[in-house]
């Protein structure tokens, strides 16, 4: 068994199956992260895409990777952990006449013992019924991070105006969990390697799954290539080529199944790789609809500031309140009627590393998102031009869909009175040039029921192949509105928990 990444959904679906008795390797192309590390002072190694500029030029602007490290963007994301909401697995009604369908070919029940079993794993902070869109589940396992005082500020605005403001549910220890410790509140950790251990890894997914010894390796430093199969009539890969990036040698990994997992764009861009005879335009793509559909979610921030002493229980000459990355949100405006096409996205505080205060005045900012239109358009391909390991240089074609600019811009003034509402001045609006790519990558191996339209089944299996697996974003027929990683894990570990059965492996140890 050949795992290809070792992020949120190869290390969920590694160990799990290790875990039912079942040899497996990960091929992770990154290294192991230190305490201090930031995603500015990695991002600059990693290979970038190819983006085509107005004149059809392809410049290498784009960002085609959550992160290359060992976990990978587990390793710097913010551990907001949102569930899908019953709309986001069928948003037909909401989308535009043009976009690829976006219904997924599961249900919220299906995923649902997944998100209670990832959630118990790696402990989700936050509190029960207090948002109003959040769909069933388990208790919580932790108690909800308190407000900084910035989330307190944004939290009574957003009262005034008739807004419901819950804690932003995270995974990060609020009090002691799963032998990590509660968070110290020693700033916002996005975009960095947490210090001391209190946010989950992907390193530590199953504590309640042990591993037989042997069972699980990783190869550090190990490039995926190409996808071999047996021969051009069959449907099962046999081989996975890659490359030693520390040696510069290459190797070769006999499989029994092959587990994608390095993202929705190098997870689409190895199936294009790996033409062969019998898959001239690459693996699974018989249809051309592997890459297709790539969604980045349209997204911003505003940003304003309001005086020091204005924040609660602080004084001019008091510490500013510190905390996570975000500790409060708002779903108001995801099923909002007056957002066009009746479906909106999220709010949620997103405060900057630099806190101190600049001549008695601190700044509050203000993230929103939402899914974007699933389009036929929008793709991962792969140049004639070749990088440096001598592959061909990834392409991304993305283009915001006039529905979802009109969308975008409502959210940002909703957003925009949020800030005036708490008292802001200065208000501004800031790019996150999600177009370019972004943390939130999905689509480009979309799940569905029909081949001509989708690129794997239900399960997770590419529909041209009988064993190999997609269990990254790239499943994702629709973003969805919410930040991805805790569904990545809860469908990762559906998946493997599938492929692990279908293969005769005991059943999982009871917990």
């Amino acid at each position: 068994m050949c795992v290809v990444g070792s992020g949120a959904s190869g290390s969920v679906a590694a160990q799990e199956i290790a875990s039912r008795g079942l040899r497996v390797l990960v091929l992770e192309e990154g290294r192991e992260l230190s305490a201090g590390e930031s995603l500015h002072g990695l991002e600059s190694a990693w290979e970038s895409a190819l983006i085509p500029t107005p004149g059809g030029l392809l410049r290498p602007f784009g960002r085609p990777w959550s992160a290359s490290a060992v976990g990978g963007g587990m390793a710097l994301y913010a551990g907001i952990s949102f569930r899908l909401r019953h709309v986001d697995l069928d948003a037909g009604p909401h989308v535009a006449p043009d976009a690829l369908d976006p219904a997924w070919p599961i249900g919220y029940e299906d995923l649902r013992p997944y998100y209670d079993r990832v959630e118990r794993c790696i402990g989700v902070a936050r509190e029960l019924g207090a948002d109003p869109l959040e769909p069933p589940g388990s208790p919580p396992v932790l108690p909800a991070h308190p407000l900084s005082g910035r989330g307190q500020l944004l939290a009574a605005a957003g009262r005034r105006i008739g807004l419901r403001p819950f804690p932003t549910p995270l995974a990060i220890n609020s009090v002691p969990y799963a032998g990590r410790p509660a968070c110290i509140r020693c700033g916002p950790c996005n975009e960095h390697v947490c210090p001391t251990g209190a946010r989950a890894t992907a390193t530590a997914l199953l504590p309640d799954a042990p591993l037989p010894p042997g069972a699980l390796a990783v190869a550090h430093g190990a490039k995926a290539l190409r996808i071999v199969l047996h021969d051009r009539h069959r449907r099962r890969a046999a081989d996975v080529d890659w490359l030693d990036l520390r040696t510069r040698t290459r190797r070769t990994a006999r499989v029994r199944c092959v587990v994608l997992a390095a993202n929705a764009i190098q997870s689409a861009a190895l199936l294009l790789r790996s033409t062969q005879p019998g898959a001239p335009r690459g693996l699974g793509n018989s249809t051309g609809m592997v890459g297709r559909g790539l969604s980045f979610k349209i997204s911003g921030y505003v940003g304003g500031t309001v005086p020091t002493d204005s924040l609660p229980a602080a004084g001019p000459a008091a510490p500013i309140d510190d905390g996570p990355f975000s500790t409060v949100a708002f779903s108001d405006h995801y099923l909002d009627p007056d957002a066009p096409s009746g479906l909106g996205g999220l709010l949620y505080e997103a405060s900057e590393e630099d806190r101190a205060p600049v001549d008695g005045r601190i700044r509050l900012r203000v993230h929103f998102l939402a899914a974007d239109q699933p389009m036929r358009s929008n793709a991962v391909r792969l140049a004639r031009s070749r990088g440096p390991l001598n592959l061909p240089r990834i392409v991304i074609d993305y283009t915001t869909h006039p529905l979802d600019k009109r969308r975008l811009g409502y959210l940002a003034r909703r957003a925009s009175e949020l800030l005036a509402k708490a008292g802001a001045d200065d208000i501004r609006y800031e790019d996150s040039n999600y177009q370019l790519g972004s943390r939130h990558l999905h689509g480009g191996c979309r799940a569905g029921t029909d081949p001509a339209r989708s690129v794997v089944d239900p399960s997770g299996r590419v529909h041209d192949l009988d064993n190999v697996y997609v269990v990254d974003g790239g499943y994702f027929p629709y973003a969805g509105g919410v930040n991805p990683t805790f569904t990545i894990q809860a469908n990762a570990l559906r998946i493997a928990d599938g492929i692990a059965t279908s293969l005769g492996a005991p059943p999982r140890p009871a917990n």
